[in-house]
């Protein structure tokens, strides 16, 4: 593959109903399309060095989500994996991109297996890395120290600039900043109603998912990326998993193994048929916090 900087990024803007939408762009249109989704705490940048590398072969595209990076929602409707999946369909639509390859990390996976869910027609597969989206009972609670750090009524913020320096005062400083960077991804994932979240889990609707799907995780992943990880695939019915070396940027991974793993998601030949009567997976767990 060729060194990311011999491979030109565009970058292009929209207005769209539900706000207006910023994206980065690579490789030549009339390719096969990749669509990328960035993380929780990231913006489309995040996608850059993979793009790079896949634009030889590939028409790249990374939006931001709305309320991430230079996207903006329009209006005060309500963050929600729902708004999220209607404004790339927006973009898509108005672009003329109508089948392409989806690839997710963390709240982009999230969004990335509900668009499928929504319009199984415009995806030829998936590939998701940390994925977002599942409940389980191992992960509730997740999320508390993270809403105590960010939570209005919270004396926790108040308090941090006194706690010292020790590792773990650092750390929750260092959490703090990069909560308050993102309040988007806050409002979506921990401060909306219990039932609002819970209402978009994945978990009933991963098993009606029969386009080939790949399933990536750094070899050195955190308990709580495994278990996710390892629910989406206990959740899918035909996954593909592949571990990848796990790396000091913005995935976690490395990103030239990352591009490879993508590239050799081959599609088959002839659609792959979906049972008549397809299995439901039983929901593990009834809340996500």
């Amino acid at each position: 593959m060729p060194l990311p900087a011999e491979i030109p990024i565009r970058t292009g803007r929209m207005k769209l109903p539900s706000g207006n939408v910023f994206w980065h762009e690579g490789g030549k249109p009339q390719a096969e399309t990749v669509i990328f989704l960035h993380g929780s705490w990231h913006d489309s940048t995040q996608w850059l060095p993979v793009m790079q590398r896949l634009a030889p072969r590939y028409h790249c595209l990374a939006p931001d989500l709305l309320g991430f990076g230079e996207s903006w929602r329009e209006g005060k409707t309500p963050y929600s994996i729902a708004l999220q999946v209607e404004a790339l369909h927006s973009l898509l639509s108005a672009l003329r991109i109508h089948r392409f390859r989806l690839v997710g990390h963390s709240l982009g996976a999230w969004v990335t297996g509900q668009y499928a869910l929504t319009y199984p027609d415009q995806v030829t597969s998936l590939a998701v890395l940390a994925p977002e989206g599942v409940s389980d009972r191992t992960l509730r609670g997740r999320w508390r120290r993270d809403r105590w750090l960010i939570s209005p009524w919270s004396p926790l913020p108040l308090v941090l600039p006194w706690l010292g320096h020790a590792p773990w005062a650092r750390a929750l400083r260092d959490r703090h900043r990069c909560l308050r960077q993102a309040p988007a991804a806050c409002k979506m994932l921990f401060q909306r109603r219990t039932a609002a979240i819970n209402g978009e889990l994945l978990n009933q609707g991963l098993g009606q998912l029969w386009m080939p799907t790949l399933v990536l995780e750094a070899a050195a992943a955190d308990s709580v990326t495994h278990q996710l990880t390892h629910a989406w695939l206990r959740l899918l019915p035909n996954p593909q998993h592949r571990e990848l070396t796990a790396a000091p940027t913005p995935l976690g991974v490395d990103e030239q193994e990352f591009a490879i793993a993508l590239d050799q998601l081959k599609l088959p030949n002839l659609t792959l048929q979906r049972p008549k009567t397809p299995p439901t997976p039983t929901q593990s767990g009834s809340t996500v916090l």
